[in-house]
């Protein structure tokens, strides 16, 4: 008898965390790419778009403009429309992303703000999103590099 008892104790036990694990895995915000892929796609450039071809291929894009929403943004695009950043995650922004047709291209003044929204999104299952490139690139240096040279220091 003692025996049935510790081993109804271990069932029970047993059914709780399988019952913890299946509400786990069926949480639908769990990322769902790999991240290996989204470092791949990243370091090949398979994530981005530029504004040269973006204009070229209009038709199969939505551009969503990540600006904060006190932010009129003056750059216009044909087919796009304003998600800021900070609603992303909303039920309505999600809404508006699931019954899009067209691949998506994420656009902000800051790079980054298109960088952290193209990430959440791939992970949450978004496959045909892109982040915008600026026509500028910030990383290149304006100057020459000149080295100091010791031998005419003043």
């Amino acid at each position: 008898m003692k025996h049935i008892k510790s081993l109804g104790l271990i069932i029970v036990i047993l059914s709780i965390i399988l019952a913890l694990v299946l509400l786990r895995t069926s949480n639908k915000n769990l990322f769902k790419q790999d991240s290996l892929n989204a470092i791949e796609a990243t370091e090949n450039g398979d994530n981005s778009i530029s504004l040269e071809e973006l204009k070229n291929n209009n038709s199969e894009f939505l551009v969503v403009d990540l600006s904060a929403e006190n932010i009129v943004n003056s750059t216009q695009f044909q087919n796009s429309i304003h998600i800021p950043f900070e609603t992303l995650l909303n039920k309505d922004s999600q809404k508006i992303l699931k019954e899009t047709k067209s691949k998506i291209a994420l656009y902000s003044t800051d790079i980054s703000n298109a960088s952290k929204a193209w990430v959440i999104l791939n992970q949450l299952g978004y496959s045909t999103v892109f982040i915008l490139e600026n026509e500028e690139n910030e990383e290149v240096l304006k100057y020459k590099f000149q080295p100091v040279k010791s031998d005419k220091l003043e």
